[in-house]
């Protein structure tokens, strides 16, 4: 029993810790089959730019983006795009900018309507399917202190988080001085140079992801080869409850 705003404010300490769950958000229990790698079919996506629903008003203040850093060219940019947030897939620990381009930890749960595809942990999707061609697109993270960023699909887990399942692949910073990327269920150590602006370059023609720190000069961090048989999707993780903090999703210099 209990009120919605009880529910939202239910969140247990291992929430708390690390994954950020909403528990009034998580999906109704029921049996599911395991998730297959890269080839669970589900019988429709999200259109492409797609705003589902309008995320309410609330306290959190969204970063300013009226003067954004200086931008510097990247040799990926004739294959560039420009993702937005997919509403239908927001947790209800954050919210969205009003361009759906920035991502920000909110200081309390927000009463988004229940829906099957959204996340019970701190994650969001992009509306963007990709299932073809050559893609790339840039993350600032240097206003997020744990987060990670990679692809997924549609079909991927609603309570799992990102690359421990087997149709995700990111890269993450811990926020301890580790920078791990995750693919196939298996963590890959870095190092501990946190990248303050990240690449994702997805080449679905060849198979290949890979993942560069773009600050000042491009350095390949990771790199894998993926078999996608459904669409991939910008995907985004900022986990531990740190209101305020934020994820953006740059336009790429020409």
């Amino acid at each position: 029993g209990g009120s919605r705003e009880e529910h939202h404010r239910s969140w247990s300490e291992a929430d708390r810790a690390g994954g950020t769950s909403c528990r009034h958000c998580q999906k109704p229990a029921e049996s599911e089959a395991p998730i297959r790698i890269w080839t669970r079919q589900r019988t429709e996506h999200p259109e492409q730019g797609e705003l589902l629903e309008a995320p309410s008003s609330s306290s959190c203040p969204l970063p300013d983006q009226s003067h954004p850093a200086l931008r510097r060219a990247s040799r990926f940019a004739q294959w560039a795009i420009h993702p937005t947030f997919n509403l239908k897939s927001l947790s209800c620990s954050l919210e969205v900018s009003k361009d759906s381009r920035t991502v920000t930890v909110s200081h309390r749960p927000q009463p988004y309507r229940w829906s099957c595809e959204r996340f019970s942990t701190s994650q969001v999707l992009c509306s963007q399917a990709l299932s073809s061609g050559k893609h790339y697109w840039e993350v600032d993270t240097r206003n997020c202190s744990h987060w990670a960023v990679g692809v997924a699909s549609w079909e991927m887990s609603r309570d799992q988080v990102l690359g421990r399942t087997m149709d995700s692949c990111c890269v993450e910073w811990k926020g301890t001085s580790q920078l791990s990327a995750w693919h196939m269920v298996k963590e890959t150590v870095l190092g501990s140079d946190r990248p303050g602006v990240v690449g994702i370059w997805l080449n679905l023609e060849e198979g290949k992801l890979a993942f560069y720190s773009v600050d000042n000069q491009e350095k390949l961090l990771y790199e894998c080869t993926i078999s996608a048989s459904s669409p991939l999707y910008p995907a985004f993780w900022l986990y531990g409850l740190h209101p305020g903090n934020y994820l953006i999703i740059k336009q790429v210099k020409v």
